[in-house]
């Protein structure tokens, strides 16, 4: 299947939201079209927003500042000229206020109101010397006599909640055809089709213990999943928590610190590494929250290996008394590391 085009429009001022989206859209079958990575220098500013049109999805942010905002409206008018463009879009709902009829009317007002003071303002010039702002004066009218129709159609489509937006994102590609649904097991990609029963080839290996380079492979692909999801969170506990922010470091591909600050102090950090923490062969993925520590990779809070149960590669604690000794996936391994390492310092 051909890659996805996802067109994400929303406000600078919220960058925080379309990071998280393309945080976790990012190694799918789609392609993230942003300003920061689409608008070239000299590029038209203008050009780029109506190409909203061409995308095969459009994501929209919906903000107070994003419903104020002269180009993001200009987006939606582009969005608004396709048939039937309530199917090509996914309204982000943060400004859940648009739910209300006395909300719809004040955004109504606020463009009525730019409306009057632009046209006020450009009564006052030659219209020889007015060059686009004709056309701009133009979009405004229209931002003001479309609004309403656009944040009613909105607030009545089946939203979905804002930490539960990009799982809701990509069932509704997968509904509409643009996304193959996934099939997972122990984060591992399953075909549909067996090629060796198919072909009546004996499988190789059937029974054998995983290779070396089977094991650190496996650590390192867990090492690269656990810190996106962690990210995930991360962007998360931002968007519902104003006053945290969270310093993502990557300090190489097998290194990244995670730094947690509460109204500009900082509150913990979190440095995980992939290494040979035991002095074995096989790769580990170690936990350090001592700070004093984070130049060398000498000091442990836990350490995360692999071995075979079931036949098949799991991941467990092998230091870390904190920690259960056996997780299984990435997921309870995240959870594990939030729920020892950060939580505690967050609810403080």
């Amino acid at each position: 299947m051909r890659e996805v085009n996802m067109f994400v429009s929303y406000c600078q001022k919220d960058a925080v939201y379309a990071e998280n989206i393309d945080l976790y859209f990012k190694d799918k079958n789609i392609v993230i079209h942003r300003d920061i990575r689409d608008i070239s220098p000299f590029k038209s500013i203008r050009e780029y927003m109506q190409t909203i049109r061409d995308m095969d999805y459009a994501i929209l942010i919906i903000t107070d500042n994003y419903l104020k905002s002269f180009n993001c409206m200009y987006e939606v008018l582009e969005v608004m000229k396709e048939r039937n463009y309530e199917h090509k879009i996914f309204p982000v709902i943060v400004e859940t206020s648009i739910y209300s009829d006395s909300k719809i009317i004040s955004y109504i007002k606020y463009w009525e109101v730019k409306y009057k003071e632009f046209k006020n303002e450009f009564t006052q010039i030659d219209i020889v010397n007015a060059g686009n702002l004709i056309e701009n004066l133009k979009r405004t009218q229209n931002i003001c006599s479309s609004m309403g129709e656009f944040l009613s159609k909105v607030a009545d489509m089946n939203n979905s909640n804002i930490t539960e937006v990009n799982v809701a994102i990509e069932n509704k590609l997968i509904e509409q055809g643009l996304l193959n649904e996934k099939v997972t097991t122990n984060n591992t990609m399953k075909e549909n089709r067996d090629v060796f029963a198919s072909l009546n080839i004996p499988r190789v290996n059937t029974n054998s213990e995983p290779t070396d380079l089977e094991k650190n492979k496996f650590m390192t692909t867990s090492f690269e999943n656990i810190n996106k999801v962690l990210k995930e969170l991360c962007n998360q506990v931002e968007i519902e928590n104003s006053n945290i922010k969270i310093e993502i470091e990557p300090v190489d591909n097998r290194t990244i610190i995670y730094e947690f600050y509460r109204s500009g102090q900082q509150i913990t950090a979190l440095k995980l590494f992939l290494g040979n923490g035991l002095s074995g062969r096989d790769k580990t993925i170690g936990l350090s929250c001592d700070k004093y520590s984070f130049g060398s990779n000498n000091s442990f809070n836990g350490i995360i290996s692999s071995k075979v149960q079931d036949g098949e590669l799991v991941l467990y604690f092998t230091m870390g008394f904190s920690l259960s000794k056996m997780a299984t996936s990435i997921e309870e391994v995240v959870s594990e590391i939030w729920k020892n390492y950060i939580q505690p310092y967050l609810s403080r």
